[in-house]
């Protein structure tokens, strides 16, 4: 690239399926894109024409979810029609992607340009042959890649790597090895390529990773420890760190989901809930701004915000400047949800009927639900100047956030905010919930002003 003011743009234009669509980790190489090529061409000049202008330097990234050169998914008219179009809007590098049997000296031809440098990006994931074809299944061997790098050079393009960390259980489990092999593969991809990429792996749907990530066998890596296997390579100039180019959040395909409706241990440590709960503790990230939590019980109705309870609740403060300094968080069978994801499933998909419920459940559910409620404080306490509890003063979530917080030594942060009193003149009535009698709501107000007007 020259020394201008370099603009960086991607686009990602599917069509068809990933000749292979075995590895392991991907989920993408077995989704089958219906799309026209005229489509796709009218979308790849809509883009550049809204995008680029005549004083700027554009790297165009095309993302393909398979391979860019196989005929089979872009025809190689199309594959021109790319080239050509690049080179109208004045790219100067373009970045595609493929598999290595694809990268022939007969596909290359078709990209070949005097203004537009063309870099094929490829996945080797890891230098190791046993890891590739029997863990990795990405259907060729260390040596395919060199032939195709070899291949791409003597053509005059460029080569980018990506690999791949932490994209198998055999690796999680073993960090020794994964750091071991991810040496080896460093050592193989910047010796050839002009740029690697580390990836950070993550569960995409229907990809076999997916269902160990559900199991229990496999987690991905959070940030820590991405960068503490990675980080020697982070002030390399060929080097880039992708820490989460998935955008990460807990998905679940449509196959999958099912109505959580029961209680005991199966409802109250469901694995869709776990890897709910690791994500909040180890991969979110709490809204700016919000620098009180209010935890909320549940409600029958979901998603929460159109419950009887929640709609009380809400009309009651939320016209309070104070209001916008609050975090909401549900507590509830399938642990602590942030306001934010109360409309995600599995959390609008559930029901824990509390009259099924013996003491050793309920003892069981105190002590998950305080594990829960304390990894998650002290995942995020730096974020938060204090919290507050509006439960019935007789629930078990309340006495699994006391709990929570005694263990922690932080309860000189948590307010308790409906006491005996109030919640005793509400159940002489007979009010059903508690805690949107308007006696309770006024309680909530006096409380929150008194802490934060």
């Amino acid at each position: 690239m020259s020394d201008k003011s370099v603009k960086e743009l991607k686009l990602i234009l599917e069509r068809g399926i990933c000749a292979w669509g075995k590895c392991y980790f991907c989920g993408w190489g077995k989704k089958l894109v219906e799309a026209e090529v005229d489509e796709l061409k009218r979308k790849l000049e809509s883009f550049l024409r809204k995008h680029s202008s005549p004083n700027s330097v554009v790297r165009l990234k095309i993302f393909s979810s398979g391979s860019f050169l196989d005929e089979k998914q872009f025809p190689k008219d199309f594959v021109k029609f790319v080239i050509k179009t690049a080179e109208k809007y004045g790219v100067e590098e373009l970045v595609i992607e493929s598999r290595p049997e694809f990268v022939t000296d007969e596909n290359l031809r078709l990209l070949r340009s005097d203004k537009v440098r063309v870099t094929v990006a490829m996945g080797l994931e890891i230098a190791d042959d046993d890891v590739l074809m029997k863990l990795y299944r990405k259907g060729f061997r260390v040596k395919d890649y060199l032939k195709a790098v070899e291949t791409l050079r003597r053509n005059g393009f460029g080569v980018r790597t990506y690999v791949l960390v932490n994209g198998h259980p055999a690796l999680y489990k073993n960090p020794d090895l994964q750091k071991k092999l991810l040496d080896k593969t460093m050592k193989v991809a910047l010796k050839v390529a002009d740029s690697v990429v580390i990836i950070n792996a993550y569960p995409h749907l229907r990809a076999d990773l997916w269902n160990d990530w559900i199991e229990g066998g496999w987690r991905p890596l959070d940030e820590k420890q991405f960068y503490e296997l990675v980080g020697k390579w982070r002030e390399n100039p060929k080097v880039e760190l992708d820490f989460n180019n998935y955008y990460f959040i807990p998905k679940f395909p449509r196959e999958k989901r099912v109505f959580l409706k029961g209680v005991g241990r199966e409802y109250l440590v469901h694995p869709y809930y776990e890897v709910w709960q690791d994500y909040f503790v180890r991969f979110y990230r709490p809204p700016e701004g919000k620098e009180y939590v209010l935890f909320l019980p549940c409600a029958y109705k979901k998603p929460y915000t159109r419950s009887k309870t929640w709609k009380a609740i809400l009309s009651a403060i939320s016209g309070y400047p104070f209001f916008k300094k609050l975090h909401l968080i549900a507590v509830s069978s399938p642990g602590v949800i942030p306001y934010e994801y109360t409309n995600y499933y599995p959390f609008n998909a559930y029901d824990w009927p509390e009259w099924l419920e013996t003491e050793e459940i309920k003892k069981e559910y105190v002590e998950v639900t305080k594990e829960r409620v304390k990894k998650y404080v002290q995942a995020h306490d730096s974020s938060y100047k204090l919290y507050f509890a509006y439960f019935r003063p007789d629930s078990d979530s309340i006495e699994a956030i006391k709990l929570a917080f005694e263990e922690l030594g932080l309860t000189q942060k948590l307010v308790l905010v409906l006491d005996y009193g109030t919640y005793s003149k509400v159940v002489r009535e007979g009010f059903k919930p508690p805690v949107a009698h308007p006696l309770a709501l006024q309680k909530l107000r006096e409380v929150l002003k008194r802490y934060l007007d």
